[in-house]
C-alpha cells in the first residue's frame, strides 16, 4: 500500500513539474532561454534523484509518465485551434526534452541500478 502511494506521489509529482514546465519554458533573461535550461535540468535532475534514492527505477518511471501525460496533453491542443507550446527554439527545445524524458521512462523500466562512479 505505501509504495502505491510512491508510485502515486511520484506520478503527481511527474505531472507538477509538466505543468511548471509547460508554464516556464517560454520565459528569456536577456535573450537567453533560461526557462528552457531551468526546466530541462529540473525535470531531468529529479528522474535521476528517484532512480537514485529509490532502486528498480520503478517510482522514476512513474515520475517521467506523469511529465509525459502533461506534456501530451497539452500539445494535443485545443479543438479551437489554441496551444500552449509554439513552434520556435523554446517549444523546440521542450520537445526535446520529452524525448530526454522518454529514454529516462524506457531505461528506468529495465530495473537496473545506474552504474555509481567510484
Amino acid at each position: 500500500m505505501i509504495r502505491l502511494l510512491g508510485l502515486l506521489g511520484s506520478l503527481l509529482l511527474g505531472a507538477a513539474v509538466g505543468v511548471a514546465s509547460v508554464a516556464v519554458h517560454r520565459d528569456l533573461v536577456a535573450g537567453f532561454p533560461a526557462g528552457l535550461v531551468f526546466v530541462a535540468v529540473v525535470s531531468v535532475y529529479v528522474a535521476w534523484a528517484l532512480r537514485l534514492v529509490f532502486p528498480g527505477g520503478r517510482f522514476a518511471a512513474s515520475y517521467c509518465l506523469g511529465w509525459l501525460v502533461v506534456l501530451g496533453y497539452v500539445v494535443a491542443g485545443r479543438p479551437e485551434g489554441d496551444f500552449a507550446i509554439a513552434s520556435d527554439l523554446e517549444g523546440y527545445g521542450l520537445i526535446v526534452v520529452a524525448l530526454v524524458m522518454v529514454a529516462a521512462l524506457v531505461t528506468s523500466l529495465t530495473g537496473r541500478e545506474p552504474r555509481k562512479s567510484t
